[in-house]
């Protein structure tokens, strides 16, 4: 259910119809299933959202480089802190999105080659059983 901005009556956000994906578990083995009508839109999904992340991935380079401020322990322990936890060591703000873009290279990529493997799979079974085989 959409949540209401009372200023101006309306919806404070709008739903997005994304495809159904049931992840870790269907058959013995877990994974995923996709409904293939539904695959090609869930992958436009993950495009669009690889694309944001690997925009705001390139925010953090701005902020990273403030001037430290002169004669001041504490602003100067506080700017520290910032730029490590903006950066590329595990738990950075870099670092935490170069993971996500690799996960969702991943999924992208399986996500592209699922389909053809069950089209392709369903073939071989439509003709094995097709001949009464």
């Amino acid at each position: 259910m959409a949540g209401t901005n009372p200023e101006r009556g309306r919806p404070g956000y709008e739903p997005v119809g994304i495809p159904q994906v049931s992840v870790g578990g269907v058959g013995e083995s877990g994974g995923y299933t996709v409904d293939l009508d539904g695959a090609p839109r869930l992958l436009q999904a993950l495009r669009e959202a690889r694309a944001k992340l690997a925009e705001l991935s390139d925010l953090h380079k701005d902020l990273r480089y403030v001037p430290m401020p002169d004669g001041d322990p504490y602003s100067i322990a506080a700017c520290d802190v910032i730029m490590r936890r903006l950066g590329d060591e595990p738990g950075g703000y870099a670092w935490a999105n170069k993971a996500g873009i690799a996960q969702l290279d991943t999924l992208i990529e399986k996500l592209e080659t699922s389909p053809k493997i069950y089209r392709d799979a369903e073939e071989r079974n439509r003709r094995k059983f097709g001949r009464g085989v």
